[in-house]
């Protein structure tokens, strides 16, 4: 009996987890970034300005933020 309250207790606990899983699915499906025109014109334009210059070579580009920081500390 005492092996019976303990599966059930697990399963209990089991949906619980997958209660929260679901939510926090459905947050992560709510998220999205906001529309470009959300964005101060200025901004883009030096974002954009910046992805060519990395295009041509002219910036340096990483290959994780781990590098990155790396290259800082130096």
């Amino acid at each position: 009996m005492e092996s019976s309250f303990e599966n059930r207790n697990i399963e209990a606990m089991f949906t619980r987890i997958l209660g929260k899983l679901e939510r926090i699915e459905e947050k992560l499906d709510e998220t999205s970034y906001p529309p470009e025109e959300t964005f101060n014109s200025d901004f883009i334009e030096r974002v954009n300005a910046a992805n060519n210059e990395i295009t041509k070579g002219k910036r340096l580009e990483f290959e994780s933020m781990d590098d990155f920081l790396s290259s800082i500390e130096q």
